[in-house]
């Protein structure tokens, strides 16, 4: 096979069809800045959708359950590697990527011999300026930086819907209690564009946000300037029983 490229073309083409389908079901996550950082949330049939990793620095995720905890735990050990043999400011998103899990994903997904990871990671971080960054990283290696929010999902029409009304709102200008209101009707009305791409979908991608929050776990965290020691924290029950009053 190694000796026949498109043979080679042929089997990674497989691949990303394999992956894509199997990560087809995956529910978004969303993160977008707030006027006091960066809020990243998602709605799961099961928790652990989103994690911390550093004090600046929190992962989402969709995908296998083993490939999300693995590669969870890479960026936590190289995170807290770099900064124990460099410093605190060295321990970047940006750096955790090109130097360490982009090039491991990109060799993996590449050996077609090896069984690819399935899975989307979305992080977010708050730098040394107080400025908040989003980033995306696929299976496949290929990860992208984005400045005002970005979005991982299974359904390829959702993801864009939700990628251009980020680009369309300005979300850094809202206080928590309102983005998190928006992101959820956000993430409501992408459900509608999940549901024309698979009619026969319907009854798991058209739900509303009063059956999600019924049956679903709201999972949201932020990276917020007003905390000292801890940037990252979890966004409070009493913040989500509001979020559910106004919301549905």
């Amino acid at each position: 096979m190694f000796e026949e490229p498109f043979r080679w073309m042929e089997a990674i083409s497989t691949r990303h069809s394999y992956v894509q389908e199997k990560l087809r079901k995956g529910q978004p996550v969303i993160a977008v800045p707030f006027k006091e950082g960066a809020l990243m949330i998602g709605f799961t049939p099961q928790p652990g959708k989103i994690f911390e990793v550093y004090d600046r620095i929190a992962l989402g995720s969709l995908g296998h359950p083993a490939d999300v905890e693995r590669l969870r735990m890479t960026l936590l050990d190289m995170a807290h590697l770099e900064g124990f043999n460099r410093s605190e400011k060295d321990v970047t998103i940006a750096r955790l990527l090109q130097f360490g899990v982009a090039p491991a994903l990109k060799q993996n997904f590449e050996e077609v011999m090896r069984a690819p990871y399935l899975v989307k990671l979305l992080l977010m971080e708050m730098n040394f300026e107080d400025r908040p960054l989003f980033f995306r990283l696929n299976y496949d290696g290929y990860w992208e930086m984005f400045k005002k929010g970005t979005v991982i999902a299974g359904n390829s029409k959702e993801s864009e819907f939700i990628e251009k009304e980020i680009g369309k709102r300005d979300f850094a200008s809202l206080p928590l209690e309102q983005a998190l209101v928006e992101v959820s009707r956000l993430w409501e009305e992408s459900k509608k564009q999940g549901t024309e791409e698979e009619p026969g979908a319907e009854k798991e991608t058209a739900m509303t946000l009063a059956e999600v929050f019924e049956n679903w776990t709201l999972e949201a965290a932020v990276l917020t300037t007003t905390r000292k020691k801890s940037l990252f924290r979890w966004v409070t029950s009493s913040e989500l029983e509001t979020l559910k009053k106004t919301c549905v």
